[in-house]
C-alpha cells in the first residue's frame, strides 16, 4: 500500500505560525505550531514542506483575508472526511458560526440533542481546522472564555478581533 504524502506550508499569523497540511485533494488541518492535539491523526505519514499548493494556497489567501478584518465564503473548500460521525455533526455547527458571533457549548448540545456539553466541548478540541472552522467562537456557561487547544489567551485575540463579545475569566 503506498504511503499517503501529505504538503506543509508554515503561515506566521498574529496567534503565532501556524502550520497548514493539505494532500492533493483535501485539508487536513491548520494548527497552531505546538498547540494540544498538533498535527493529529497524520500519524507518521510523510508531511512534506512545500513552496506551493493549490489547496494550501486558497487557505493562505482566506487566512490573510480574515487577519486584514475582512470574511470570505469558503464553503467550497475541501476539508478532509476525517473524524467520527459524532465530531462531523460538532464541526459542521461550528462551521456555520458567523463572524464576530458566540454560541456557547450548552448551546450547541441543546441544538444538537445532545444530552452532554463536555461531550460537545470534547470534540470542539478536536477540530482540526483552526480559525476555518471557528471553534473559537464556542464560549462557556455565561459568555465565559474557556479551553483553546492552542492557549486561551490566542482564543480572546481572535474573538477580539473579530469584535464578538464575551467574558474574561476573573483570576
Amino acid at each position: 500500500m503506498k504511503q499517503k504524502k501529505y504538503a506543509k506550508m508554515l503561515y506566521p499569523s498574529p496567534i503565532g505560525t501556524l502550520s497548514l497540511v493539505a494532500d492533493e485533494q483535501y485539508l487536513y488541518g491548520i494548527w497552531v505550531q505546538d498547540q494540544t492535539h498538533f498535527e493529529r491523526g497524520l500519524g507518521d505519514e510523510t508531511i512534506e514542506e512545500v513552496d506551493g499548493h493549490p489547496v494550501l494556497e486558497q487557505v493562505i489567501s482566506y487566512l490573510d483575508t480574515y487577519f486584514e478584518g475582512s470574511v470570505q465564503d469558503l464553503s467550497d473548500l475541501p476539508l478532509a472526511p476525517i473524524g467520527t460521525d459524532f465530531e462531523k455533526r460538532v464541526w459542521t455547527y461550528l462551521h456555520a458560526i458567523p463572524y464576530g458571533q458566540t454560541v456557547t457549548y450548552g448551546q450547541i448540545a441543546q441544538d444538537l440533542q445532545v444530552a452532554s456539553a463536555q461531550a460537545i466541548g470534547g470534540a470542539v478540541g478536536r477540530n482540526p481546522w483552526s480559525i476555518l472552522v471557528p471553534c473559537h467562537r464556542v464560549l462557556g456557561s455565561g459568555n465565559r472564555l474557556t479551553g483553546y487547544a492552542s492557549g486561551v489567551e490566542k482564543k480572546a485575540w481572535l474573538l477580539q478581533h473579530e469584535g464578538a463579545a464575551f467574558q474574561e475569566n476573573k483570576k
